[in-house]
């Protein structure tokens, strides 16, 4: 599996976010929004963050520095995204923004 490493910021729950933690018992599924790439714009993509291997929950509000993310698509997407890459993660709603730090 291809992953990524990624900065998050989940919203604080008064922003909108999550009223729960992501749990650390699973990895967690949701769809992510590219920011500024064309080709990537037209929907949003599968991702998996990958919350056991992190090994704690993740709070709404709280900023998690490395945690890895795999794509459910992954060729589509690694040939356009690279460090600096932002994205949305979105739970119904938008619950938080992301980074690509390493790929």
């Amino acid at each position: 599996m291809k992953t990524a490493i990624v900065r998050l910021s989940l919203l604080s729950t008064a922003q909108g976010g999550r009223s729960l933690p992501i749990v650390h018992l699973r990895d967690f599924s949701c769809p992510v929004f590219f920011k500024n790439i064309p080709e990537l714009a037209e929907h949003g993509y599968d991702c998996r963050l990958l919350v056991q291997q992190y090994g704690r929950e993740i709070y709404p509000g709280e900023i998690v520095e490395e945690i890895q993310i795999a794509f459910l698509s992954p060729d589509g997407i690694f040939s356009h995204i690279k460090k600096g890459t932002k994205f949305d993660l979105w739970e119904s709603r938008k619950i938080g923004e992301g980074e690509i730090i390493a790929v």
